[in-house]
């Protein structure tokens, strides 16, 4: 054996050995103990809706939906209103914006977060959760909110 192959030789022996030390020990492919797992958090989920996320049901004036912002809910002219638009939903709060008809304009709130303006020919109502609000004779309370979403029941308000 030439020095030159036994300079070799131990080269080899030396990778054969490293690469044995480094990756062929045994792996443990079972799954963590549970009470080691991280639990995340779930958000609370909303209510069932009586009649779902179907915005259409609203158009006799009663309903109680899903929505998330932006939505137009449709609202017959007899309770006095145009147009309701859920403008946003927060994680606690419900903004709606619509337009009353007519020459009596009024509302009220009543409630957690709640507030209710009207100016220019347009309302706004802010609701929070378990709160209730009206513009002329519409009346809508948040049966439930829940970050992107929430859940409305609208009513004639008398």
């Amino acid at each position: 054996m030439t020095p030159r192959e036994s300079t070799f030789r131990r080269r080899v022996l030396v990778a054969v050995a490293v690469l044995a030390l480094t990756g062929c020990g045994p792996t443990d492919t079972s799954p963590p103990d549970a009470s080691a797992r991280k639990k995340t958090p779930s958000a609370p989920t909303l209510p069932k809706a009586a009649d779902g996320t179907d915005l259409k049901a609203c158009a006799d004036g009663r309903c109680e939906v899903q929505v998330d912002a932006p939505a137009d809910l449709p609202v017959p002219r007899k309770l006095q209103v145009a147009s309701v638009r859920v403008q946003s939903v927060g994680p606690d709060t419900v903004t709606l914006v619509g337009r009353p008809l007519g020459s009596r304009t009024g509302g009220f709130c009543t409630g957690v977060k709640c507030s209710s303006s009207s100016a220019g020919g347009k309302f706004t109502l802010t609701l929070g959760p378990a709160s209730t609000g009206s513009q002329n004779d519409l009346k809508v309370t948040v049966v439930a909110v829940n970050g992107g979403s929430a859940v409305l029941r609208l009513a004639p308000a008398s």
